[in-house]
């Protein structure tokens, strides 16, 4: 075991000699560019470590954010070896990711993500040809005018979410991830979910803190590769069981939705999907293997971002419930009492579309963006960023930029309308991502959790729990704080109808689909 030891840490100082020579060449390759400076940014710790100790803090985001107000809004560090630049404002992000796009749509290469099998998304797939393949059936079947087909699922959906909540209220967590998997898997496989505890649905849970720590430098074998060559049981490769088990439950996810939806085709059973549109023009297995990772990246974006922005919401309507009284009174002046919200309703209620876009600016579910790469050295605003750097687009510091949303921690719709009263601009896009690269499924999303906020809203009450006294009890929420996903853990709260009438429109709803 001790020659075992000896021999991995003899093989890592190797590596680190290896790393600070191929840097060192680097930089003698590019002297003519290294007559311009790096962005500044925190001063690294170690010599091979870099700024890997400033980057394995919790909330790394508010730390970029806070390194901004010493280093400015484009920052630049190492951790062991790589070069990364953080860009803290809209401004930056726009004019790197969307104006110079060609340079910029790619992501890193990150071999815990290859490991666990991550890669073979669309999310997370470097720019190429079959990268482009991808993003081309996910554009065909989300752009704007094809998600306005699914709002029919999405209004079954969520009357199957309103039974669910008035039945049992404390299990509100459950039913709102089940009313994001519904859709999507309905959508994308022609699936049905369990009323209760969906093996899909939940299948997804699993790799939520998988994903969101997969580029952390706390794994060995993102610092040094080559570890990903050395079997499970050597000292120090337990990342190696690690991804094995993750591999099995993503494997898991791509294989039995899809099964699922090719089994239907085969009975004469299958609904409209994505798999039944795009099935027939897949002449090889590598065009069906495609198909499956496309669908997959729909199936496992689409569940946690809709639920956990759904989740947000709710918190801030316990916090501000100002805000959800205002909100309900919309809704009552619009929609009345005698019947539920609809899609056709959404003109009329800009306060629910304003509280939407507060909901995503409040608490961004992915504070530090989906990483990007620089394909080749590029020079901005007089910096030098160099090939195959990884550019994080801070949306949390955007989202709290105090001259563009004063008192960016209270949670307020109206800062999303004009002096006329009419919404404005600002519809947060830059939260989907930028260019090349920007989510193409958050239309159907955006929709999905409006009208659950519509609706909600107009039949329950959402408030803190009490005690036997009746006295309310503090909120108690705990997010996630470290890796690339921010989002709230299981909490507790009291959601009641409004009236018993709420209680037989929920029920006709729900009977009318019968």
């Amino acid at each position: 075991m001790a020659s075992a030891i000896s021999s991995v840490l003899w093989t890592l100082s190797l590596a680190g000699a290896g790393a600070i020579f191929l840097w060192a060449l680097n930089r003698a390759i590019r002297a003519p560019w290294r007559k311009l400076p790096y962005p500044p940014g925190p001063p690294p710790k170690g010599i091979i470590s870099g700024n890997k100790d400033d980057v394995s803090v919790p909330w790394l985001w508010r730390a970029c954010a806070e390194w901004a107000n010493t280093y400015g809004n484009i920052l630049y560090f190492r951790v062991s070896g790589k070069p990364f630049v953080v860009l803290n404002s809209l401004k930056d992000a726009t004019e790197l990711l969307e104006k110079r796009s060609n340079n910029y749509s790619s992501r890193p290469v990150t071999p815990m993500y290859n490991l666990m099998g991550f890669t073979n998304s669309t999310t997370l797939r470097t720019y190429s040809p079959e990268w482009r393949r991808h993003r081309r059936i996910l554009q065909q079947t989300f752009k704007p005018e094809s998600a306005l087909a699914y709002r029919p699922t999405q209004a079954d959906k969520m009357h199957d979410a309103l039974d669910a909540l008035l039945t049992s209220p404390k299990d509100f967590d459950d039913h709102i991830k089940t009313y994001a998997g519904a859709i999507i898997l309905s959508v994308t496989y022609g699936y049905d979910v369990a009323p209760k505890d969906d093996r899909l649905v939940f299948l997804l849970e699993g790799t939520r803190p998988a994903f969101s720590l997969g580029q952390s430098p706390k794994w060995l074998v993102n610092t040094f590769p080559f570890l990903g060559y050395i079997p499970s049981w050597v000292p120090g490769a337990g990342f190696q069981k690690y991804a094995a088990k993750m591999r099995k439950v993503i494997m898991d996810q791509r294989e039995s939705p899809f099964k699922y939806a090719r089994d239907n085709l085969a009975s004469g059973n299958s609904r409209v999907s994505v798999i039944s549109k795009f099935i027939e023009s897949c002449h090889s297995e590598n065009d069906v293997t495609m198909l499956k990772e496309v669908a997959a990246t729909g199936y496992g974006a689409g569940v946690g971002t809709t639920a956990s922005t759904i989740m947000n919401f709710f918190i801030a309507m316990i916090s501000f419930p100002e805000v959800q009284k205002k909100a309900q009174e919309e809704i009552d002046r619009v929609v009345g009492n005698d019947r539920l919200p609809n899609y056709n309703d959404m003109a009329s209620l800009p306060y629910i579309t304003a509280a939407l876009r507060e909901t995503i600016r409040w608490k961004p579910l992915i504070p530090l963006g989906l990483a990007h790469a620089s394909k080749e050295d590029d020079i901005y605003q007089g910096y030098f960023i160099p090939k195959d750097t990884t550019i994080h687009d801070v949306y949390w510091a955007m989202t709290r930029d105090s001259e563009k949303y004063k008192d960016p921690e209270v949670f307020n719709p109206d800062r999303f309308f004009d002096e006329n009263g009419e919404l404005n601009s600002d519809d947060v896009g830059y939260a989907f991502g930028f260019g090349r690269r920007i989510c193409p499924g958050r239309h159907l999303g955006l929709a999905s959790v409006w009208l659950a906020m519509a609706t909600i809203l107009s039949t329950f009450d959402i408030g803190k729990n009490k005690d036997s006294s009746g006295k309310e009890l503090p909120l108690d929420v705990t997010y996630t704080d470290r890796g690339l996903i921010n989002y709230p853990l299981p909490f507790e709260c009291s959601i009641t109808p409004r009236s018993d009438k709420v209680k037989d429109l929920i029920l006709e709803a729900r009977g009318s689909e019968a």
